[in-house]
């Protein structure tokens, strides 16, 4: 039951339409599943991480305003310069998706980086923490249940991997090059916004 549970919430979590989103249709899209899923797996090793830090007690430090300051600016940061990156890159489609050890090191860390500097993940997990932990007082089952909502994001985001990967025979350079500026636009927005609300 805590599995079904954790999983589903987990799978919920695709109606979360964030800066993670576009990020892993771009990289898909331009450099191939194997990008978009070294993405996935920067986006959940960020969300374990947080799970790790409720578990361990630093979720009360987070709740801190002054904490979700800074997290809040250093994210707002990355993905502003990312926003920038993807508005004046010049957008080539590789005939060869080719990705070495540095080239999935490079998508991982964007995957991570945008996910874990966003209090607002932070604030999504420490209600998901707080709901299994007051739900299964069994330890195992609570581990069961973190752990099969962590499962179900993964699904999720390697499932929009599969589903750019779809749509690429559709996309010409110039239709990726408007996608790109439109997506830097819009991640630019996110970065905004973010630092609006932890101002």
């Amino acid at each position: 039951m805590s599995f079904i549970e954790g999983f589903s919430i987990g799978l919920g979590m695709i109606i979360f339409i964030g800066p993670v989103f576009f990020l892993l249709l771009n990289s898909t899209l331009q450099f191939g599943v194997k990008a978009g899923v070294a993405v996935a797996f920067g986006i959940i090793f960020s969300d374990f991480v947080c799970v790790g830090l409720c578990y361990y007690g630093f979720s009360s430090l987070l709740n801190i305003e002054q904490h979700q300051f800074w997290i809040g600016i250093i994210g707002s940061v990355i993905l502003f310069g990312m926003g920038i990156t993807y508005v004046f890159k010049e957008v080539a489609i590789p005939e060869h998706n080719i990705l070495n050890a540095k080239g999935f090191q490079t998508f991982f860390l964007k995957g991570f980086n945008i996910n874990f500097f966003n209090p607002f993940v932070f604030a999504v997990w420490i209600g998901v923490y707080q709901y299994g932990k007051s739900k299964y007082l069994n330890q195992e089952l609570f581990i069961i249940f973190l752990m099969a909502v962590l499962l179900g994001i993964l699904t999720t985001d390697v499932l929009k991997v599969l589903l750019s990967k779809k749509v690429k025979g559709f996309i010409s350079p110039k239709r990726l090059t408007i996608f790109f500026k439109g997506t830097g636009i819009i991640l630019m927005l996110f970065a905004i916004r973010l630092l609006y609300l932890v101002w």
